[in-house]
């Protein structure tokens, strides 16, 4: 089972409903990490 994902865009854990921003990488907007995926980003 996955409970985290690391990108070059950041760190996100996988929860109940959908992924959790955990670390933004240097630069990168929370916009710019949800405009690059079709998952559903949870507070």
């Amino acid at each position: 089972m996955v409970d985290r994902i690391i990108t070059n865009l950041g760190v996100l854990d996988v929860v109940d409903g959908g992924l959790k921003v955990v670390e933004l990488a240097e630069g990168v907007t929370g916009a710019e990490l949800r405009g690059a995926t079709e998952a559903t980003i949870v507070n």
